[in-house]
């Protein structure tokens, strides 16, 4: 890529890519919400069942 000078986007794109892969944040979001379920708030019913598939994963294949 020499001369070629890459775009923020693309920068933050290769970053994002690295340093915080996409299944990292997605967990981290279904965490979040997650606990909002926990403590008796509502979430659309779509959202519900890809928490309680995420957590049958989870529970399938636990942490070592």
């Amino acid at each position: 890529m020499s001369g070629v000078r890459q775009t923020y986007y693309e920068k933050r794109q290769k970053a994002y890519n690295k340093e915080l892969p996409l299944g990292e944040q997605l967990d981290a979001v279904l965490k979040a919400f997650d606990m909002v379920l926990q403590e008796g708030g509502t979430l659309p019913y779509e959202l519900i069942d890809i928490i309680e598939r995420w957590q049958g994963i989870k529970n399938k294949y636990p942490k070592e």
